[in-house]
């Protein structure tokens, strides 16, 4: 028996809130199905594999599987200056993107995910193209704090009418941070909620999920965490945004393919995993009353990755936490690859056939000019 209900609310009235443990879309449970598509973080400043597909294609891909969400990643002097895309193939493709800046070209990927039924979160993954390694902070000596604000300033100015832009993902693998230290200078948490509520005092800025990150070492995890994985400092300090059923937090968490833990080593691996997994992150929901939504993880599916792939999976449902942003849409992540082979074309049905087995019922996002924005779940 298959349920169906549908709530339909005029344009710009897509209300996701992140309350009870789960992120709601206008009241309904928003079940979400999420993959990062990355290049704006790169000086390629845009999208990568336009110069292989039309863009029309690569977010059909994401709709004919059932994605209802797309993480794009952005180096913060791109979305502060706009740029020059240097890597678009118009032959036969990409028409109106011709002539385009790179923050143009995002503006119309954007609308045709709208039409599309995908909602957008941005995160700002560096300060410079392939900086992320580096940028260990919420901000550094050439890009202060402010710029920082400036540039969350241009995104809501530029995205706060457009309904299907619905968070913000405040810094990628924030892992030189520290938590509730009184480090002012290090201390992420207290820089999260600044950050936050400032997006929330901008004009149209209200609206927009605050998606919060781990850090690495503090509180010090007994067992390793991964980048941006740990949140361990929840229990005693929680990120305080003012308007706290904006608050969402996303974890990174990945397996042996992208970096050998002792724990993947021990013989009762993988049953050993999930009261690690459960002291990283996996009690915020029940004890802070916010949804965790994984904002990175994945890898190949076979050998022991596809083990350890497997057994996150079984955890996530078990936990009732399977909204996610898969890492990634593009094949050209060499530690992970991605859910199109190189070619941009053919995809790789192990990675689908688990995100189908994860959330098998995403949450449906329709536009229609007379309805407004319809959020359909199948139970």
């Amino acid at each position: 028996l298959t349920l169906c209900s549908t709530v339909c609310l005029p344009q710009q009235t897509l209300d996701i809130t992140s309350t009870g443990g789960h992120l709601m879309a206008n009241g309904e449970i928003f079940n979400l199905k999420g993959a990062s598509w990355f290049g704006y973080e790169t000086s390629n400043n845009v999208f990568h594999g336009l110069w292989a597909q039309d863009y029309h294609f690569l977010i059909d891909f994401l709709k004919n599987n059932s994605f209802n969400a797309m993480r794009v990643p952005f180096y913060l002097e791109l979305m502060l200056n706009d740029g020059t895309p240097n890597s678009i193939n118009f032959y036969q493709m990409n028409a109106d993107l011709k002539g385009l800046s790179s923050l143009q070209v995002l503006d119309k990927i954007v609308a045709y995910a709208a039409t599309s039924g995908i909602v957008i979160m941005f995160d700002m993954h560096s300060f410079l193209p392939g900086t992320f390694m580096e940028d260990g902070l919420w901000y550094d000596a050439t890009h202060p704090e402010s710029t920082v604000l400036s540039t969350w300033e241009k995104l809501v100015a530029r995205y706060a009418n457009q309904w299907n832009v619905i968070g913000f993902d405040l810094k990628n693998e924030p892992w030189g941070t520290t938590w509730n230290t009184g480090d002012q200078s290090t201390d992420w948490d207290a820089a999260a909620a600044r950050i936050g509520n400032h997006i929330h005092s901008l004009p149209g800025g209200d609206r927009f999920l605050i998606f919060v990150e781990g850090d690495l070492k503090s509180p010090s995890c007994a067992d390793n965490c991964f980048w941006g994985e740990n949140l361990q400092g929840v229990r005693t300090a929680p990120v305080k945004l003012d308007n706290k059923n904006k608050l969402v937090y996303s974890p990174h968490c990945y397996g042996p393919a992208v970096s050998d833990q002792p724990y993947f080593e021990v013989s009762t691996f993988p049953t050993n995993m999930p009261p690690i997994w459960t002291t990283h992150y996996g009690f915020v929901p029940q004890f802070s009353g916010n949804a965790i939504v994984i904002g990175e993880w994945g890898g190949v599916v076979s050998g022991k990755n596809g083990i350890w792939m497997n057994a996150f999976v079984d955890f996530l449902i078990s936990n009732n936490s399977t909204d996610t942003f898969f890492w990634c849409l593009n094949p050209d992540s060499g530690d992970t690859g991605g859910l199109l082979e190189n070619d941009w074309k053919t995809p790789d049905m192990s990675k689908l056939n688990l995100l189908q087995r994860l959330q098998p019922h995403p949450t449906v996002v329709t536009y229609d000019s007379d309805k407004g924005i319809c959020v359909t779940n199948n139970h």
